[in-house]
């Protein structure tokens, strides 16, 4: 009896141990399956994902190859400017003075009934015993262009010194340590300036309206003579 109970038990046993891992393999199986199918949705989707972003890059690659070149880039054409012959006038006081245009020369004043054509140009005004004029002009078309200028005269000016270890400047531009000097200058009012030892000691304004001669003294400041 005991025997057959034992064996009875050993069946039993065997038969809920297989069941057991039977149960066991079957949810495992079941997980494994769900997952395995989500992998394949997911995979799926992410596949007409792709396959959406290609059809979409491939019409936009074939919408810009479609598109004629001159939507891409419009050509702009530019409008070419007619020069046009314009009448020109120039009267100077004094007269009989040179007038350039552009570097050529082009006549003495007065100048009546000459052409000029429409556009950017440079006048050179010249005579001896003046200061030049120079004088850039947009000539636009029109009936005729009227120019009038006055010529300032220059003067030559002696400029004279007994004071040791000074320096002169004059106009900001031009500087002499020499005792006398010879220049010209144009007829007004120019700034002198004075240093020593790298500082201004007198600062003075001189006009030129005639030749002169300036004697600078330290303590007299200047003296002009005729």
């Amino acid at each position: 009896m005991k025997k057959f109970m034992s064996k009875h038990f050993n069946i039993t046993f065997f038969i809920v141990l297989a069941l057991g891992q039977l149960v066991a393999q079957t949810e495992f199986g079941s997980k494994l399956l769900k997952q395995n199918i989500k992998t394949k949705i997911d995979s799926l989707e992410y596949l007409d994902l792709i396959n959406d972003t290609t059809k979409t890059s491939l019409l936009l690659s074939e919408d810009k190859k479609a598109l004629p070149f001159s939507e891409k880039k419009p050509v702009i054409k530019k409008k070419k400017f007619q020069l046009t012959n314009v009448e020109l006038n120039i009267n100077t006081i004094p007269e009989n003075v040179e007038v350039y245009l552009d570097g050529k020369l082009i006549g003495k004043t007065p100048i009546s009934g000459a052409k000029i054509l429409s556009g950017n140009h440079t006048f050179d005004i010249q005579k001896d015993g003046f200061a030049p004029i120079l004088y850039d002009l947009n000539v636009n078309a029109s009936k005729s262009v009227n120019l009038d200028f006055f010529l300032n005269p220059v003067y030559n000016i002696k400029f004279k010194t007994n004071e040791p270890g000074l320096i002169f400047e004059l106009n900001d531009n031009h500087r002499w340590t020499e005792d006398m000097i010879k220049m010209q200058l144009e007829a007004g009012d120019h700034q002198l300036r004075v240093y020593r030892l790298g500082e201004i000691i007198d600062e003075q304004i001189i006009v030129a309206d005639q030749p002169l001669t300036f004697q600078y003294y330290l303590k007299k400041g200047m003296v002009i003579k005729p």
